[in-house]
């Protein structure tokens, strides 16, 4: 075994030492043209803020730094922010630079032209800041403050400072991310990898793309994303993350664990507010994430605390009544840098688009982090979210919204509950601490775990039926409450070692996952109701309630190695995975075990050529446990999902900009489905394809504009099904979408400080559960303006308006439909106005 040789291409000198989302201490190495054209590709702001690396000098280096430093030759760098200009500089001169980005953030540079020797040029760039140049005995040259500052740590070609998180001007894969483009992610591999060398399909949505959009749920965020159809229960369901990846379910993470739920109506969510980033990783992932759905996941990590001193308050309001207000401060305690702070919070209520229904939510999310020294960092968060209120789940039927009614149409705010007995009341809270220590230059652990408690309290009357006449609506009603405590831990190793060649990334690790509930269910009856002229006001009896307790365990061990010889990338991971269930029946006293074991494996391999194109092609698998048993009384086995993907990805070297491109063929197999031989009994003999086509682009094509596009071609079908399904489509899922999203920014002359973008999505035609009918097909436009106030007015610095439109055009649509003839209509017009201010 060997020392770990710097990697080529683009990655870091060496991986991060804390898995934190932070800022780190940066040596940018450029000797050779292609190392230079490398660090090219990530933006130089970004790469000073995001990676890690550590010093590597040697004697030839510094020999020949020294030459170089002593010429002068003609440099073009361009204006905007400090980081990017030195890196820039750096590439050019052909020199390592290195810095604690904490000094750079927030700075920006006049940009440099003309001929200089590399320390003028940099004492150039340099020239009004606190900062100096000076050059170590290695040839590495030093960026530092012009005299030490207590507590503030000074880079040393030798010693690397603790790692930090910085507020912005910043790109890793924990991290958030300036712009849209992001180019790295933990969330494919569970270690900082770029997104070009993951061989599975990923997205991110970074902070600045969802304040762009104004997103706030979910659904919302995710949106423009390639593969996701989002908001499938439409404008109605603001209290639950329902979507789909690739046609099938996906499974939401917070921070890298599951958001675990009791299979009932205690679904955790968390406020996108809350958050930095998301990642979308498309298809199988269990052998990194145990028992998980086929269609993927989407991890949405935190706002964590930061070096750099944040403070932003805001206030919004809108259509609907629509109220908010928001509140995000961060930085040092008492000026101590080992000690750092995260408090955000959020209040919003509006009117439901539905009649008689609110919405209300209050969240809280306090963080603290500790960095004692440079290998070892330990975050604690935390989180308190209460909604009073949530508009209602109900539906419309099929005939009067998708389908012809003689009668007429039923409008998009019909609501088919009693305000009377409609309730929903949840509140989460949580804690949760992340943890990583390097033991050595090789070998680095980390621990991730969280405890979670949801209680809900639901009851609804909803539609279940239109009878013949076409206007008649039967009802049924509904009433759960639930208590749920969940506890997930992930513990890992990490070493990078080199073995003759062959570079290797090696993760173990072993998690657990813990799930208590206890819920009461019941359902009733409840009156009829006139579709076109709704009298509300009946009396509904509560139903009888049926007591359960349920608890589960998931214990997993998984193992991977990333292998880089020359250009090749190979990925091999492997798991083992133990599950089990215990249901007890306290209302009729009985009791159902479900134990099961799953063997995951995934295996990829990729080539990164020169030019920034990476093709790639991976095999993924996935396993969820399944209740019950088969006419013969034996259990279930869980549900298998396999995944073989081809796919092509492209970082270009002299703009910043990913394109990726994917095809896949994804099969869930074991289904549940009715015994062709008993018809009260089910069989495992379901089974369930996917294959399609999706491409997505994330580019800023100048420091001004920031363009999202993707397209999505599905087909997924039943392949094998007992109750008439075979060969049909899976409902609510289109087989064509497309997104377009444009955002500019204006930097000079009388309008700077404007921002402005559009967008546009396409959903195609979705077919009902049976296929007997299809849901039209609609194009959505969103739209957007934000102007800095303090371009007009200078005493107001860091203040900002603006003004966000979704479905700019208030077109009527109907999202889907599923479970028969229950249909949702989507959202309509949402508009919002807000200000915001920074210091």
């Amino acid at each position: 075994m060997s020392a770990r040789r710097p990697r080529r291409a683009i990655q870091p000198v060496a991986r991060p030492a804390a898995r934190q989302r932070r800022q780190r201490f940066v040596m940018l190495t450029t000797r050779s043209a292609a190392v230079a054209l490398a660090l090219r590709a990530i933006p130089a702001s970004l790469a000073l803020g995001g990676l890690c690396a550590a010093p590597v000098a040697f004697a030839a280096q510094a020999s020949a730094s020294a030459a170089t430093a002593a010429a002068s030759q003609p440099y073009n760098v361009a204006a905007g922010p400090l980081g990017t200009a030195l890196s820039d500089f750096a590439v050019q001169a052909g020199v390592t630079v290195q810095l604690d980005a904490r000094l750079v953030d927030g700075l920006r540079s006049a940009g440099l032209q003309g001929s200089y020797s590399v320390a003028d040029g940099f004492g150039k760039l340099l020239a009004g800041t606190k900062l100096e140049i000076a050059q170590s005995s290695t040839g590495i040259w030093l960026v530092r403050p012009r005299a030490a500052v207590a507590d503030t740590p000074t880079p040393a070609a030798d010693a690397t400072l603790p790692t930090v998180k910085v507020a912005a001007q910043n790109d890793s894969p924990y991290g958030p991310t300036e712009g849209v483009v992001a180019k790295w992610s933990s969330t494919g591999t569970k270690t900082g990898t770029p997104i070009v060398e993951a061989q599975q399909s990923i997205s991110v949505v970074t902070r600045d793309q969802m304040n762009e959009q104004n997103a706030q749920t979910l659904n919302a965020a995710v949106r423009y994303e390639a593969g996701v159809t989002t908001e499938t229960r439409g404008g109605i369901a603001t209290r639950y993350d329902m979507l789909n990846i690739r046609g099938f379910s996906a499974d939401t993470y917070w921070n890298g664990l599951k958001q675990i739920q009791n299979g009932m109506y205690s679904v955790p969510q968390v406020d996108p507010y809350l958050m930095d980033r998301i990642d979308v990783l498309r298809g199988p992932v269990s052998v990194l994430y145990g028992q998980a759905n086929a269609g993927g996941l989407i991890n949405q990590e935190s706002k964590l605390p930061t070096v750099q001193p944040y403070h932003e308050v805001g206030v919004e309001f809108g259509n609907d009544r629509h109220q908010q207000a928001t509140m995000d401060f961060s930085g040092p305690i008492a000026g101590d840098q080992h000690y750092l702070y995260r408090f955000t919070a959020i209040g919003r209520q509006e009117d439901g688009q539905v009649e008689s229904t609110r919405n209300e939510r209050v969240a809280v999310a306090p963080s603290f982090t500790w960095r004692p020294d440079d290998k070892t960092t330990l975050t604690l968060y935390a989180l308190y979210q209460r909604d009073p209120a949530s508009t209602s789940y109900g539906s419309v039927p099929a005939v009067g919204s998708v389908l012809f009614n003689p009668l007429g149409t039923i409008g998009r705010s019909f609501y088919d509950g009693e305000a009377s007995f409609e309730r929903f009341s949840r509140t989460q809270e949580a804690v949760g601490y992340q943890f990583e220590h390097a033991l050595d230059n090789t070998w680095k652990v980390r621990s991730n775990a969280r405890y979670y408690h949801i209680s809900q309290d639901y009851a609804s009357v909803y539609g279940s039926g239109l009878e013949d006449d076409d206007r008649t609506l039967d009802r049924a009603s509904i009433v759960s409450n639930d208590q749920t405590n969940s506890f997930a831990i992930d513990n890992q190793v990490e070493g990078n070692f080199s073995t003759g060649p062959v570079d290797h990334t090696v993760l173990a690790g072993f998690d657990y996952q813990h799930m208590a509930t206890h819920y009461a269910l019941g359902y009733g009856s409840a009156p009829s109701i006139d579709v076109f002229d709704p009298v509300y006001g009946a009396s509904v009896d509560a139903p009888a309630l049926t007591r359960t307790q349920s608890s589960s365990n998931q214990y997993g061990v998984y193992a991977q190695d990333q292998l880089r010889y020359k250009k090749m990338l190979v990925t091999l991971g492997v798991r083992q995975d133990w599950a089990n269930t215990v249901t007890n029946g306290i209302t009729d006293n009985t009791r159902q075990w479900q134990n099961d074991h799953a063997f995951t494996w995934r295996g990829g391999i990729s080539y990164l050529f020169d030019n920034g194109i990476v093709p790639y092609f991976s095999y993924s698998e996935s396993f969820v446990p399944q209740s019950g048993t088969d006419i013969n009384g034996k259990a279930f086995d869980p549900e298998r999902g396999r995944q073989y993907e081809l796919g092509i990805k492209y970082q270009p070297k002299h703009y910043n900009a990913l394109f990726t491109a994917a095809i896949f063929d994804l099969t869930r197999k074991n289904l549940l489905t009715t015994d062709a031989n008993n018809p009260n009994y089910q069989s495992q003999a379901g089974e369930a394809r996917s294959r399609g086509v999706e491409l997505e682009a994330k580019v800023s094509l100048t420091r001004s504009l920031d363009v999202s596009a993707s397209y999505t071609y599905l087909d997924t079908i039943y392949t094998k099904d007992n109750s008439g399904l075979q060969g049909k489509h899976l409902a609510a899922i289109p087989s064509n979408q497309a997104s377009l999203w444009a955002y500019y920014t204006i930097h000079g002359g009388p309008l700077a400080g404007l921002s402005f973008g559009g967008g546009g999505r396409y959903t195609g035609a979705t077919y009902s559960t049976d296929n007997s009918f299809q849901v039209r097909s609609f194009f959505l436009v969103d739209a957007a303006l934000r102007y800095d106030l303090g371009y007009a007015i200078p005493r107001l610095k860091g203040a900002e308006v603006y003004v966000n439109a979704q479905n700019l055009l208030n077109k009527t649509y109907v999202a889907s439909c599923y479970y028969g003839n229950y249909c949702a209509y989507g959202y309509g017009r949402q508009v919002f106005a807000g200000l915001n201010y920074r210091w």
